[in-house]
């Protein structure tokens, strides 16, 4: 029996990975990293390809959903995702958060990646020892290729509405809708299928996103993330609260198909077009204070 090649198995094994690890599916992803390395200016882009080396950003910003398989990185689950019940305030979590030295949360982990690749030692120490104390390794063998791909990932998952959640539901993982007459949960819809239906590359859905959001890249460059995730919540409950204005009278179910499609995929386009300049301009800053 002929054994596959190894440069195959991680391919192999991303293809397969559950739907619920991701916020955006991995076109998702890819779209708004290519935003993002498009709007870099040229000392940022020269920091970032010297990190990456022969990968792309785009390429390694699926990676972070990757490694989740992996056992030793358990310990990054928590930074995917940010629980705001209904009530509450992205503000008001992040308060409760801080009370403690543990990076609790999505909102953290951006502040923990950007101060890694702003240089700040103390952060670079503690990413390195949690990597040899759950004994896993860097990307590429880089700190900063390491730190680039959580970033550039954690920035688009804060922009998908569902994946700053309540947790009675997963964020929409335990609501089963019908969508174009097939049956998926409704956080699967948001982070893949209403992508994956306009039958389009990332290079071309990211052209059509950069097309119809570029108006709002200045307004956008300088909102801080518990700005970026308040948009979140507000866009999920809008989410929500429509849900059931389109059923299926056999099955009770939400109906979700060509009008659901017309409405929210312009919702869709300026989450990832808000994610990618916004991704841009934290790097710019960034990389321009070293």
């Amino acid at each position: 029996m002929r054994m596959l090649p190894a440069s195959l198995v991680p391919v192999l094994l991303l293809c397969f990975l559950p739907q619920w690890l991701s916020a955006w599916g991995a076109n998702g992803h890819r779209i708004v990293a290519h935003i993002c390395y498009e709007n870099l200016n040229d000392g940022a882009r020269q920091r970032v390809d010297a990190a990456l080396g022969d990968n792309y950003l785009s390429q390694v910003s699926t990676w972070p959903d990757y490694i989740r398989a992996e056992s030793g990185w358990d310990f990054t689950h928590p930074w995917h995702y940010m629980t705001v019940q209904p009530g509450e305030t992205v503000a008001d979590v992040a308060r409760t958060t801080a009370a403690d030295d543990e990076i609790n949360d999505i909102h953290e982990a951006i502040t923990f990646m950007t101060d890694i690749l702003n240089g700040q030692a103390a952060a670079r120490q503690r990413m390195t020892q949690l990597m040899e104390e759950h004994r896993v390794e860097p990307l590429a063998g880089s700190l900063d290729a390491t730190a680039l791909a959580f970033l550039i990932h954690f920035v688009a998952d804060v922009h998908m509405p569902l994946h700053v959640g309540k947790n009675r539901d997963l964020g929409g993982n335990r609501i089963t809708v019908l969508y174009f007459g097939d049956r998926y949960n409704l956080h699967s819809v948001w982070d893949t299928q209403i992508i994956e239906q306009e039958r389009l590359s990332f290079t071309e859905f990211a052209a059509y996103v950069s097309m119809h959001t570029r108006g709002r890249q200045e307004e956008w460059a300088d909102d801080a993330p518990t700005q970026w995730m308040q948009e979140s919540v507000d866009y999920r409950e809008l989410i929500y609260n429509t849900l059931y204005d389109r059923t299926d009278r056999e099955s009770g179910l939400p109906d979700l198909g060509y009008d659901y499609q017309h409405d929210f995929l312009p919702i869709v386009e300026e989450r990832l077009g808000a994610a990618g300049y916004r991704a841009a301009a934290l790097l710019n800053r960034t990389f321009a204070s070293k």
